[in-house]
């Protein structure tokens, strides 16, 4: 009994009130129905409906508020491939006669050579040398001259006579191309099998 006189104190109260609370009903008379209506059907012990009262829009509508959506971009790593750098002096492998693990007999006779091309942007002088650096040197020449110039693009063919050892084994010669004043350029070598 106290919850249904609480509803229809605070009905009469809202009913009251409608002449400074602007409703959707524009007719006070209606309000005064719905009121009745719903505190009859409450006591009826049946499902309450009540009706809806929406407010008129006032002057200053109430700000909704929105949230932007937020746009999360995957860094994009874009690492522009660095342009390579062309050096003064630089040589590049075209072709080798005697390939690595070729077998000689003892003692054996061989020329072997190398095909480089000038990729460099310095034309390379007749000074220009291969120089032995390591291993075996198989009767080879400290160094040896390439004995042309060469332009950028260019190729030259560098041949050395050699000699296979003497005895059974595999051997390996390490060279470098070099400038005239002794500046390396790239490696090189001479890989033989003596059976």
């Amino acid at each position: 009994m106290v919850k249904k006189s609480v509803l229809v104190i605070v009905l009469l109260t809202v009913a009251l009130s409608a002449c400074n609370f602007p409703l959707a009903f524009d007719d006070p008379e209606k309000v005064e129905n719905a009121v009745a209506e719903t505190v009859a059907a409450y006591e009826a012990e049946e499902e309450v409906v009540v009706p809806t009262l929406a407010l008129l829009p006032t002057s200053t509508p109430m700000p909704i508020q929105t949230t932007e959506p937020v746009v999360t971009e995957d860094p994009v790593t874009t690492e522009e491939a660095e342009p390579t750098k062309v050096q003064c002096n630089s040589a590049q492998f075209v072709y080798e006669t005697v390939p690595d693990d070729t077998k000689y007999a003892p003692g054996a006779g061989f020329d072997k050579g190398w095909t480089l091309r000038n990729v460099g942007y310095c034309t390379w002088s007749a000074e220009y040398k291969l120089a032995f650096e390591s291993g075996d040197k198989m009767n080879g020449p400290d160094a040896k001259a390439i004995g042309v110039e060469v332009k950028p693009n260019g190729e030259v063919e560098i041949v050395l006579s050699l000699t296979a050892p003497s005895t059974v084994g595999t051997y390996r010669g390490n060279w470098v191309l070099q400038t005239a004043d002794g500046a390396d350029i790239g490696p090189m070598w001479v890989q033989i099998i003596v059976e």
